[in-house]
C-alpha cells in the first residue's frame, strides 16, 4: 500500500502545494495524511483524481478499498 510519502519521493511526484491546490485543501492537511494509510474517503478520491491515478484511492483509505472490491447486486 503506497502512502502520499512514498509517492512524493518519486522523482515525477507534483509538489505538495500543487496538489493541496489540484485537491481543494492546504498543505497542512496533505502534510497531516502524509504518511496515512487511512484517509477519510471523500479526500482519497480527490487525490486520486487530482493525480490522474498515481496513486489509487484503494491504497489510502480502507473504505474504498472495501467498497471497490465488494461486487454490486443488481436491484
Amino acid at each position: 500500500m503506497q502512502t502520499l510519502d512514498a509517492y512524493l519521493a518519486t522523482a515525477d511526484a507534483v509538489k505538495l502545494t500543487v496538489l493541496a491546490d489540484r485537491m481543494g485543501v492546504t498543505k497542512g492537511r496533505l502534510s497531516q495524511l502524509r504518511h496515512s494509510k487511512d484517509w477519510p474517503p471523500d479526500l482519497a478520491l480527490k487525490c486520486e483524481e487530482a493525480l490522474g491515478g498515481a496513486i489509487s484511492a484503494s491504497e489510502l483509505s480502507p473504505v474504498i478499498a472495501r467498497a471497490r472490491e465488494t461486487p454490486v447486486q443488481p436491484a
